[in-house]
């Protein structure tokens, strides 16, 4: 098969498997279910989660099991597409593989904060085990600091995470070992599409991460204005070294002291006009909204099999999202009214 016939193979069954997503339809519907066995019982009858579910008893299931059933499906979907991109298609395997891998990672640390690493055995992505140098199982043993760092020995996340050691008895500082593995995510994403990619592609796939770390890097400084007050040295700090914001923006962003100020330093900018035009309930949904956006573009217009498929797995984790948000909202009896605006379309 020539190049553009596989391109076009990639794109038609990428294509396909977004055609079948959930409706407006859908959601409305799973929104105004009653229980989570509701939820279940929809998804299992009226969707293509049809599959996945059909020897799931909607009755018995347990809301950690089927956000592990579901995430286990997104995972296959990427990696039924990978298979058709030779070569340049693993790199980027190898992208989702390294922000899962972190995922893993800060959520057993966050058990382990809050002394109940035990509970990560029940929620341990089993499916995972065989694409991840990181032991699991391993991993589901660990009970302190010095077993959980024993795991990360000879991964690529030792020397990340060495310098945040704790000691003398004190907590890990979770936001400071995060900021480190995504630093390192983003610079082997960056390296692989420098060297792996070239041309239109190329283009595409900075195009599109560029905007995905405006988005972070404004979300991530609106946090840290808003609820931590953060001086200008650690917010630079935190920002990723991407994206497409001039050197007065981050200036002005890394300064601001007020929320209104953060919106303030982005005005005129790519992201400020997207901003505008956002329809959110609250500033955490800027994140979703505009990851979504930039990415649900590409699903119909790009003609690149890598840019296609990467923003597949965007809009398809949103959907995701939007699922273990109404689990989560029926399972404590929120009205549906409010569910909708947790619901990102």
């Amino acid at each position: 098969m020539g190049s553009t016939q596989a391109a076009n193979a990639v794109l038609a069954k990428m294509r396909a498997k977004y055609g079948k997503r959930l409706s407006a339809k859908d959601y409305e519907n799973l929104v105004s279910c009653n229980s989570v066995s509701e939820v279940v019982t929809y998804l299992k009858n009226n969707t293509y989660y049809d599959t996945v579910l059909r020897t799931v008893n909607e009755r018995e299931v347990h809301r950690g099991r089927l956000e592990l059933i579901l995430k286990e499906k997104l995972f296959d979907d990427f990696y039924s597409l990978c298979r058709y991109v030779k070569g340049t298609g693993e790199y980027f395997a190898d992208y989702i593989i390294r922000r899962d891998e972190i995922e893993q990672i800060m959520h057993f640390l966050i058990l382990l904060k809050s002394n109940s690493p035990e509970d990560y055995i029940f929620k341990m992505p089993q499916y995972f085990a065989e694409h991840t140098n990181i032991d699991l199982n391993a991993l589901a043993r660990a009970r302190d600091y010095d077993s959980f760092f024993a795991v990360l020995t000879g991964t690529p996340y030792e020397k990340k995470v060495a310098p945040f050691r704790p000691k003398n008895g004190e907590d890990a500082k979770l936001a400071e070992i995060e900021n480190a593995l995504y630093h390192y995510c983003y610079d082997e994403l960056y390296k692989d599409i420098e060297k792996h990619t070239s041309g239109t592609q190329r283009k595409e796939l900075m195009s599109m991460f560029d905007s995905i770390m405006d988005i972070i890097n404004f979300v991530r400084v609106l946090r840290l204005k808003k609820y931590y007050k953060e001086s200008p040295e650690i917010t630079r700090r935190f920002l990723f070294p991407y994206g497409t914001f001039s050197p007065a923006v981050i200036e002005k962003l890394t300064t601001a002291q007020s929320s209104a100020q953060v919106f303030d330093a982005v005005k005129g900018t790519k992201l400020g006009r997207a901003i505008d035009k956002m329809e959110y309930v609250y500033a955490g949904q800027i994140k979703e909204i505009g990851i979504y956006n930039v990415t649900k573009r590409n699903i119909h217009f790009s003609t690149n099999p890598i840019v296609g498929m990467l923003s597949y797995v965007f809009v398809m984790e949103q959907e995701y999202s939007n699922i273990v948000s109404i689990i989560e909202a029926v399972r404590y009896g929120v009205e549906s009214d409010k569910i909708k605006t947790l619901v990102v379309l």
